[in-house]
């Protein structure tokens, strides 16, 4: 392994807990493809993040200053290092030195030294569940008997899961040619889902460019099955970007007539270059904020997919930058938007149609308290739709996945789905939505 590999994890780490980008925000800025060790470098750097700076904190005599942060990441890697890869304590201690010098910072190759040398002669942190406190707590009040088992999940490495593009190719002829390439998968809950044994990266996937599969969690391929579109059913996939649930439902459904709105242009781009690798041209994409209806020409839609910005706290396993990047204010804010998008959005849902709500979180306060506060105070009444799905646990008044559900070759992320159909009676609007959030 090249110096190279532990500046470019240290830069990619300082950028995350330094700067507040997102990996794959960091990741998508590199100039260059970024190796796998490197990645593994800057995931578990993160997963472990708290235990590993409470032992470098130990192991220092005075916290590092704001302008040597990208010291501080290089010490979190070669903790990392020391501790969960499996190089020899030497050659870790050594290459991580000598990329002070990379760094721009030779006079901290000392400090480095020395702080790397007494962590290499410690034991790692045993059973420690690596998330910020609030963290822990939220997730101990939510699922009380389960908070070990979700905690520990969190830290473990998500599960590579594969959505089979039907159109194209059937799924037994796609795991065919996996098995042709050497790369062992298993069947998941969904015919055209498969698992790998093990992760691999993009370009290595077996007919990735030619547009036979895309990469999502398992979970979040549920969508369809609660979704049954008829031919020509007009649908509104509302914060749709990437476009993994709206692709999934175009092989499902080809010919629905399917709308992709998103805020934001480029992301918008991003979806359009997707569906061109993928062979799906027959859908409109819109630019605009599904919070307000200035994009909305007033004709209504059979199906309303609003999967709504959320804290991620279901999908830590593949973003453990969640854990450093998220504040417990942040879910509050996330459930006043959640309950804005809902409310906005069921306007366009025609007499008859369905809004389908869904989260990737683990937390009722996104979830099901947003749904009741929409119950108590919308213009049509809805009427909450029953789920049943081969995994996860149904809420009051949804379905919810946990990163711990049981069978291995099937993990899916944390996941939460609600299907709302819009009944003909009208009731009074009323002001104050958020009150109702207990």
């Amino acid at each position: 392994m090249k110096v190279n590999d532990r500046v470019r994890a240290a830069r990619l780490l300082h950028q995350v807990i330094g700067t507040g980008l997102t990996t794959d925000q960091a990741f998508a800025k590199a100039a260059d493809p970024i190796p796998p060790v490197c990645r593994e470098m800057v995931y578990g750097s993160l997963r472990f993040f708290f235990s590993l700076s409470d032992q470098l904190n130990a192991a220092l005599h005075q916290p590092l200053g704001r302008k040597d942060q990208d010291i501080w990441a290089l010490l979190i890697v070669g903790a990392y290092q020391l501790h969960y890869m499996r190089i020899p304590s030497h050659a870790a201690i050594n290459e991580t030195v000598n990329a002070c010098e990379a760094l721009g910072k030779p006079w901290a190759k000392g400090l480095v030294n020395a702080v790397l040398r007494k962590i290499a002669r410690e034991k790692k942190p045993e059973r420690t569940f690596d998330h910020p406190q609030w963290m822990i707590d939220l997730i101990s009040e939510n699922y009380p008997e389960q908070v070990t088992d979700i905690l520990e999940a969190n830290n473990q490495q998500a599960p590579m899961a594969l959505r089979v593009n039907t159109v194209q190719i059937s799924p037994a002829a796609y795991q065919d040619k996996l098995k042709d390439a050497g790369i062992p998968g298993n069947s998941g809950w969904l015919p055209e889902t498969l698992v790998l044994e093990t992760p691999i990266t993009q370009e290595k996937l077996t007919g990735f460019v030619a547009g036979l599969v895309s990469i999502q969690d398992a979970g979040a391929q549920f969508v369809p099955e609660l979704c049954p579109l008829k031919s020509s059913a007009r649908l509104l996939d509302a914060c749709a970007a990437p476009g993994g649930k709206l692709f999934h439902l175009l092989e499902r459904y080809p010919r629905i007539d399917a709308t992709a709105l998103d805020i934001s242009a480029s992301r918008l781009e991003q979806l359009q270059l997707q569906a061109q690798r993928l062979g799906h041209e027959t859908f409109t994409t819109l630019e605009g904020d599904a919070s307000n209806l200035d994009w909305w020409d007033c004709d209504p839609f059979d199906f309303v997919l609003v999967d709504a910005p959320c804290s991620g706290s279901g999908t830590i396993r593949r973003h453990p930058d969640i854990k450093v990047l998220r504040h417990k204010e942040d879910v509050s804010k996330y459930a006043e938007l959640q309950l804005k998008l809902i409310e906005n959005l069921w306007r366009t849902v025609r007499t008859g149609g369905t809004l389908l709500y869904c989260t990737c979180s683990l937390f009722a306060e996104e979830n099901d308290k947003v749904v009741n506060s929409f119950l108590q105070l919308s213009s049509g009444v809805p009427e909450v739709l029953e789920i049943s799905l081969p995994v996860g646990e149904p809420t009051q008044f949804g379905w919810q996945l946990l990163p711990t559900d049981e069978n291995p070759e099937k993990y899916t992320d944390g996941f939460y789905f609600c299907c709302l159909k819009k009944a003909a009676s009208i009731r009074p609007h009323q002001e104050n939505p958020m009150q109702k959030i207990a």
